[in-house]
């Protein structure tokens, strides 16, 4: 059946992937072992050859307040943040979706799902999980983190780097609205 061939191929990439991420530590961060840059490029380049009737988004989550300017917590608490942020990120990752962290504060996350809508909603999802997480500071407070995103719904043959320039343009303009939010292009008024 065609639903278990494609199934079977995706537990194939998957796993060729994995192996060849493992021989190759350059390609993950070194911090929460996800991809890294260079990690999201290899993967994505491998994905490019999956065509089906899936749809793609494209999205950048920036942890609100968490700037390498603004140090507010010991390098050990800030990388437990960036770990734990990036777990809760696996945990909403399907087979064929790779997730990176970008930047000291951002993580890219390429999804493909069977619906335009669920692309959008499982985004907004994997930001309401990390506000729900419930941080221990080194001082006893309690700490939530919040991230804000750029979503873009995207062709499956478009170009990487001009999908995460638009993204990216989308987290900087709801950042202006504000924190823990996700804004899509059709959020912004005409």
């Amino acid at each position: 059946t065609p639903i278990f061939t494609q199934e079977v191929d995706a537990i194939l990439l998957r796993m060729n992937r994995k192996t060849q991420i493992a021989d190759n530590p350059t390609m993950i961060d070194s911090i929460t072992g996800i991809n890294n840059n260079k990690g999201m490029l290899y993967a994505y380049s491998n994905r490019k050859g999956i065509t089906d009737s899936n749809f793609s988004s494209f999205s950048v989550l920036e942890i609100d307040n968490f700037t390498k300017s603004k140090r507010t917590f010991t390098p050990e608490f800030t990388q437990e943040i960036l770990k734990k942020v990036a777990y809760t990120i696996s945990l909403h990752q399907q087979a064929n979706d790779i997730i990176a962290r970008t930047d000291y504060n951002q993580f890219t996350l390429i999804f493909l799902r069977s619906s335009k809508d669920k692309l959008f909603k499982h985004t907004d999802l994997v930001r309401q999980s990390i506000s729900e997480i419930k941080f221990l500071s080194p001082e006893n407070k309690h700490i939530n983190i919040t991230m804000t995103g750029g979503f873009i719904h995207n062709a499956n043959n478009a170009q990487l780097d001009e999908s995460l320039r638009k993204a990216k343009e989308l987290l900087e303009y709801a950042k202006e609205l504000g924190y823990n939010r996700m804004i899509q292009i059709k959020d912004i008024p005409k």
